[in-house]
């Protein structure tokens, strides 16, 4: 069978990320900062030896790191502030300081005497001008930060030492703290989450009408299914900022491909679009072809910003000049491939395909595999009735070899009566020019379980008789 293709649209539900507070050494509720993984880049890493770390600034100080003092001193004494990242290291130099009260005020700003940017750690020395409490808060600050691991994200520990030296070996510490939630001050998350939905509705097309129509409401409308691309609440891009709407971050917007592929229609006449309605209610948008003469539609992601919360559904409308020709029974399925805004991309939004949509028959199908017309053998095809009304049936498309053409005969179409038997000859059903093969699709109104239908092949020249059942 030819296939059919056609892009399917769908929305987005970037939620906006409220301003992150400090990460908070001592609260308990504290809330990590999540980065999209699909907007680290290979272009804004740090190399420390072989490894690679992906860089994420510290936008309006969310990922300052403050934590209490926990020490307290006289006017005069040295303290020695030591910071470890897990998983991470400082992609800028970083800055401490101390907000204390008292004689003196202002910070109290410390000195970075190891560590700092490409390293993991960082040990500032502060030297008090007045008496410091315990409870005084340290602020470290890092313009960025570069995390190597994305699967367990960044976490940051504080100590306080009496000496440089027992801060600089990470000797025996005064005081040890990490987030007292057991948080991460920086994870790493998927930006975008493809749902795909199948069709609410049943598209089937109804014996009643010879398979030309659906049994929906509106007869000559297939919901072929939907697709809602979804964003992450509260994810940030690599600039510490909320990803915008337009996925721009992450997903080139013009490449990215949404395809929906079925069993083709052949002669049908069809127009394809996408709805914000789940039951293609009003006018849907209508796709256009991507090249002349082929069957595959689509829609770029730029025509459908902005985004909506709304899933996009793809929607196909059998035209009214199709009469009575038959829509053929079919499943629809759609993929959803993304590509990366950037050669450097670490990670590309993940693809998604399943079936959506499937396209069925309240009458029944037969699908005959071989036809024979040769002058050797007489074939029959047996269609038996158990129902108690006539019904009709109908031999088409006929499938040949290369080379071959069919016509439909006489027999091509016909009635079975109420509780009995049809016996047609093949040469009645279709003649066939340049060979002698041919394989076809029987429909008959009436329901399935009232139908069987064989073929029967007669050798003329032994009188062997082969018989196949093929419902």
């Amino acid at each position: 069978m030819l296939k059919k293709q056609l892009a399917i649209g769908f929305a987005a539900a970037l939620a906006g990320s409220s301003a992150l507070a400090d990460f908070q050494l001592d609260l308990a509720t504290q809330t990590t900062a999540t980065f999209a993984l699909e907007d680290l880049d290979t272009g804004s890493s740090i190399a420390v030896g072989t490894a690679t770390y992906y860089t994420v600034a510290n936008a309006a100080g969310a990922l300052d790191v403050t934590g209490s003092y926990g020490v307290g001193v006289i006017s005069g004494a040295q303290t020695f502030i030591r910071y470890d990242l897990t998983n991470g290291v400082f992609a800028a130099v970083p800055t401490a300081s101390i907000s204390a009260s008292g004689v003196g005020g202002g910070p109290i700003v410390g000195s970075l005497i190891s560590g700092g940017s490409a390293a993991s750690n960082a040990v500032f020395q502060f030297t008090a001008n007045r008496p410091v409490g315990a409870t005084s808060v340290v602020t470290m600050s890092s313009t960025a930060y570069a995390g190597i691991d994305t699967t367990t994200g960044i976490g940051i520990g504080q100590k306080a030492f009496e000496t440089g030296t027992a801060a600089t070996t990470n000797g025996t510490a005064q005081v040890t703290k990490v987030n007292a939630s057991g948080a991460n001050m920086i994870s790493y998350g998927n930006a975008i989450t493809s749902t795909i939905a199948g069709a609410t509705t049943g598209n089937v097309a109804s014996v009643a009408t010879g398979f030309s129509t659906f049994t929906n409401a509106a007869p000559r409308l297939a919901v072929i299914g939907s697709a809602t691309i979804t964003g992450t609440t509260g994810i940030l891009a690599r600039t510490g900022a909320a990803l915008n709407s337009n996925l721009s971050e992450v997903a080139n917007t013009t490449t990215s491909t949404f395809v929906v592929t079925g069993d083709s229609f052949g002669s049908l006449t069809q127009t394809f679009g996408l709805s914000d309605s789940a039951t293609c209610a009003g006018t849907p948008t209508a796709l256009t072809a991507n090249t002349a003469g082929t069957a595959s539609v689509a829609t770029a992601l730029t025509t459908l910003l902005p985004l909506t919360t709304a899933a996009k559904t793809a929607c196909m409308t059998i035209g009214a000049t199709n009469g009575t020709a038959e829509i053929p029974k079919g499943n629809h399925t759609v993929a959803i491939t993304f590509t990366p805004q950037a050669a450097t991309q670490v990670t590309t939004v993940a693809a998604a395909s399943g079936t959506i949509g499937t396209i069925a028959h309240d009458g029944t199908t037969v699908q005959l595999p071989y036809l024979t017309t040769f002058s050797d053998y007489n074939q029959r095809v047996v269609m038996t009735n158990r129902g108690t009304a006539a019904v009709t049936y109908t031999v088409t498309p006929f499938q040949t070899e290369a080379g071959v053409t069919a016509a439909a005969g006489t027999g091509a179409s016909g009635s079975i009566p109420a509780g009995g038997v049809a016996v047609v000859k093949t040469s009645d059903i279709v003649t066939l020019t340049g060979g002698t093969r041919a394989a076809a699709t029987l429909n008959i109104i009436a329901a399935d379980a009232n139908i069987n239908v064989a073929t029967t092949q007669v050798n003329l020249s032994d009188g062997s008789t082969d018989t196949v059942i093929n419902n």
